[in-house]
C-alpha cells in the first residue's frame, strides 16, 4: 500500500509536493539515481524514519535521471543529495550514504513534536526539585510519542539522579541501538558507569563529612565524583576525580582515570572543549 508521508517527485508536481507541503511540516528531500549503489542502501532507512515519524516530515524523492532541470536548480552534484525544505526555503541538507542517527539529529532540529510541550514541562518541573511529577510527564510523553526516544533518555537521566538505578539501566537496554548509540545515549551509558559506582558509595552526607576530615579520602572523592556526574555536575565530577589520580592513582586498579575516560568519551559531541581541558590536564600528570 502507498505511504502517504513518501511521494516521488518531478519537475511537474514539485511546487505542490515539496514547496507548499513545507508550509505546513517539513519536506525531507532525497535526490538519488537508479545506478547509485548508497542511494538504494539510505532508501529503507529513510521509508522506516517516515514511519517512525508518523506524519511529522514528508519524504520526497527526486530520481535525477529523470529530472536534471531539478538537480540543477539544486545545485546536486553528487548522489545521494538530502534537503529539508521548510516554510519554502531548504534549512539543512546531507550528502552521501548516512545512517538513520544522521537523518534523526537534522530532522529533530526542525520538526516539533506533540511531545515537545511535555518535555519541557518535564525539566521545569525537575529543577523544581518535583522529581515525581517530572517522571509523570515523560511516561505522558512517551505514551504520545512512543518513537521519541529522546524522551526515554530524560526519564533514565532522571531515575539515575534519583538512584534507581535498577530501573534506570533497564530502559535504557530496552532501547534501540541507534538511540543507545546518539549523542545523548553515549553521555547516558557514561553515567550508567557512574551509578554502579554510587550505589556503592555511601550516601552524599556521610561523603561530604569523609571530605571536610580529610579531603584526599579515595573511596569519598570516587563516590563524590560519581554522584555529581548523575547531577550532570561534569566539570566538578572531573575535578574529583582528577584530584584522586593525584593522590592515589592506583585505586581500585585505577578506576579515577578509567572514570575519566569514559566522561572523555560520553561528552566529547556534546561538551568537547571541556573535554580538552581536562584531557590535557589528566595527559600534563600522567606524562
Amino acid at each position: 500500500m502507498a505511504n502517504p508521508l513518501i511521494a516521488d517527485v518531478n519537475e511537474q508536481n514539485f511546487q505542490q509536493v515539496v514547496l507548499d507541503n513545507s508550509h505546513h511540516l517539513p519536506v525531507l528531500v532525497d535526490f538519488w539515481a537508479p545506478w547509485c549503489g548508497p542511494c538504494k542502501a539510505v532508501m529503507p532507512i529513510l521509508e522506516q524514519l517516515a514511519k517512525d515519524y508518523a506524519g511529522l516530515f514528508l519524504l520526497a524523492k527526486v530520481n535525477i535521471d529523470d529530472n536534471q532541470n531539478l538537480a540543477n536548480q539544486f545545485g546536486v552534484r553528487s548522489v545521494p543529495t538530502f534537503k529539508l525544505v521548510k516554510a519554502g526555503q531548504i534549512v539543512a541538507e546531507l550528502t552521501g550514504g548516512q545512517p538513520a542517527s544522521a537523518f534523526k539529529a537534522l530532522l529533530d532540529q526542525h520538526i516539533s513534536r506533540p511531545s515537545d510541550a511535555l518535555r519541557e514541562q518535564a525539566q521545569h518541573a525537575q529543577q523544581a526539585g518535583q522529581t515525581e511529577q517530572a517522571i509523570a510527564l515523560l511516561q505522558q510523553a512517551a505514551e504520545l510519542d512512543p518513537n521519541n526516544h529522546t524522551i526515554h533518555l530524560d526519564l533514565v537521566n532522571i531515575l539515575l539522579s534519583t538512584r534507581q538505578f535498577e530501573q534506570a539501566t533497564t530502559l535504557f537496554n530496552a532501547l534501540p541501538s541507534t538511540a543507545q548509540e546518539s549523542a545523548e545515549g553515549k553521555a547516558v551509558t557514561g553515567l550508567l558507569h557512574f551509578a554502579s559506582l554510587a550505589a556503592a558509595a555511601d550516601d552524599i552526607q556521610t561523603i561530604q563529612q569523609t571530605l571536610r576530615d580529610n579531603a584526599n579520602d579515595p573511596a569519598a572523592l570516587l563516590g563524590f565524583a560519581s554522584i555529581l556526574m548523575l547531577h550532570h555536575e561534569y566539570e566538578k565530577a572531573m575535578q574529583a576525580l582528577l584530584k584522586l589520580v593525584m593522590v592515589a592513582n592506583d585505586y581500585q586498579d585505577g578506576v579515577a582515570k578509567k572514570s575519566l575516560l569514559i566522561i572523555f568519551d560520553a561528552l566529547k559531541a556534546s561538551h568537547p572543549d571541556l573535554v580538552k581541558t581536562y584531557r590535557r590536564k589528566l595527559q600534563s600528570f600522567l606524562f
